[in-house]
């Protein structure tokens, strides 16, 4: 009784998604009222009504570490969508060559990833998928290729989700990037593969093989030196530039050109330009991170810091800042009319309200959860039924986290807790299992029904709904088990 108890905020969640067919937002507010019922009636799990609101308040602190990112990075995005710039990048694509294969490798793998990891929020699905139907694709394939390219979901936002899966389990920011960029890497590949076989079949994978293997190394290698040598936040944006650009290369070689099938009548802004706050964005969060005297200026001023809570954040460190700095370089580049950023600045709002509440009454959920004792009673019957072979379901928690939430940052607040004190009772690697954790529930966001029925609303074909999510699905357990393969290599080798 006392572990159903324990496991009924959980539960929760997907009986309110599920069965009574509630959004994100509605799922975590309800079952965050559900665990607050659980503490304040159930003599097991009790909890003082101060240490419910200390334990929300956390939830609160932590999901503001994210939504400050988050929302300078959706500004930036409807800034730059308002002006054409990403249909100019959409554009240069489309008319660098007629090898439509190409094209789909450099969306999937360069632009997609560009703009998840500035933006976030899935964002990078919306404006892709568009661009797959503009080239010729059919509605379902489009929406397959669009959720793919949401591979970098791990630094989406400039690395948000990872950022707080390392907050919440005190795991030092660089060892959860690197890990969780290693435990990717043959991901990446089977992602790339899978969106030739979707866009060309098997004669376009036996003729572009040493293309995926070229990009997804290239992006692969740069993922893992950025987040190991310059900066976690910046791993995403950096390897998808320079995979953009291989990708551009490659066209170019083929010499050949294309009747532009994307609409670019209202688009008059080179590539150079378009890309050129993302070039800027880059240099800004370089510089604080690689120059010590001005990081530890950053690090020094504008600090909110709150000891009894243990919660500490330097607003001019983080990467919101600079979000918003470029957000105002951009407006002075473009020359942005007032009405255009009022505009952006409302679409902003609408989709980041949402996110902070849902994404507060997750981690509030597994704060109270911690505090009141549940996700110890958990671990502690987890580790008592696995044992030692907890690494093989690891990542299936972290992906159901992902494939319930649609969000990273969601599914480490309600899980990552419980997966390395779980590692910790069966003894092993719970930095190991930490990089599972955020590696998988990425990776399974691809496949969020809430992502699968925005992509049918965006293509008109609400009716293939449900074929399009078992397809999807199968792709991401495809993922997962790779990341099992992996996990299981690294556990042996390390003894």
């Amino acid at each position: 009784m006392l572990f159903l108890t324990a496991l009924l905020p959980i539960l929760g969640v997907f009986i309110f998604l599920f069965f009574f067919k509630q959004t994100t937002l509605r799922a975590g507010i309800f079952s965050y009222v559900l665990t607050i019922l659980i503490t304040l009636l159930y003599p097991g799990f009790h909890l003082a009504p101060e240490h419910i609101i200390l334990s929300s308040i956390k939830g609160i602190l932590i999901a503001f570490i994210a939504a400050y990112v988050l929302f300078f990075g959706i500004f930036l995005f409807h800034l730059m969508n308002s002006i054409g710039g990403i249909q100019s990048i959409a554009s240069s694509i489309s008319q660098a060559t007629n090898d439509r294969i190409l094209q789909v490798m450099t969306l999937v793998i360069g632009l997609s990833p560009l703009l998840e990891s500035t933006s976030g929020f899935g964002i990078a699905f919306m404006v892709v998928t568009p661009i797959f139907v503009a080239l010729g694709f059919a509605p379902r394939k489009a929406i397959l290729l669009g959720l793919i390219s949401l591979l970098a979901v791990p630094w989406g936002a400039l690395a948000t989700g990872t950022v707080i899966g390392g907050e919440l389990v005190r795991t030092p920011l660089r060892n959860l990037g690197v890990g969780t960029a290693i435990i990717s890497i043959p991901v990446f590949l089977y992602f790339l593969v899978v969106a030739v076989l979707i866009a060309g079949g098997v004669d376009a994978l036996k003729s572009k093989w040493k293309e995926i293997i070229l990009l997804s190394a290239i992006f692969s290698i740069a993922i893992v030196f950025f987040n190991a040598f310059v900066s976690v936040e910046l791993a995403g944006v950096l390897s998808s530039l320079i995979t953009t650009g291989i990708g551009f290369l490659l066209m170019k070689l083929k010499k050949s050109k294309s009747i532009d099938s994307y609409d670019n009548t209202v688009i008059n802004i080179s590539l150079w330009k378009a890309v050129s706050p993302y070039i800027i964005l880059t240099i800004f969060i370089f510089l604080t991170r690689l120059f010590p005297p001005f990081r530890e200026f950053l690090l020094s001023y504008g600090v909110i810091s709150l000891p009894s809570l243990s919660f500490s954040m330097a607003l001019l460190y983080s990467p919101g800042f600079w979000l918003f700095v470029t957000c105002l370089l951009a407006i002075f580049i473009f020359k942005i009319p007032k009405n255009f950023i009022t505009q952006s600045l409302k679409k902003t709002i609408i989709h980041w309200v949402p996110f902070i509440i849902s994404t507060s009454a997750f981690i509030g959920i597994s704060e109270i959860m911690a505090e009141a004792g549940m996700t110890t009673l958990l671990a502690n019957v987890s580790a008592a039924i696995f044992g030692t072979s907890f690494f093989l379901i690891s990542p299936f928690i972290g992906a159901i986290g992902g494939f319930l939430t649609g969000s990273n940052t969601g599914s480490n607040a309600m899980f990552i807790k419980l997966q390395v004190q779980t590692a910790l009772q069966v003894g092993v690697s719970d930095e190991v299992i930490s990089f599972a954790q955020n590696a998988s529930s990425s990776h399974a966001t691809m496949a969020s029904p809430a992502r699968v029925a925005l992509g049918t609303t965006l293509c008109g074909i609400k009716s293939q709904e449900n074929i399009l999510l078992k397809k999807i699905s199968l792709i991401v357990l495809g993922a997962i088990l790779l990341i099992i393969f992996v996990l299981m290599c690294w556990i042996y080798w390390m003894g």
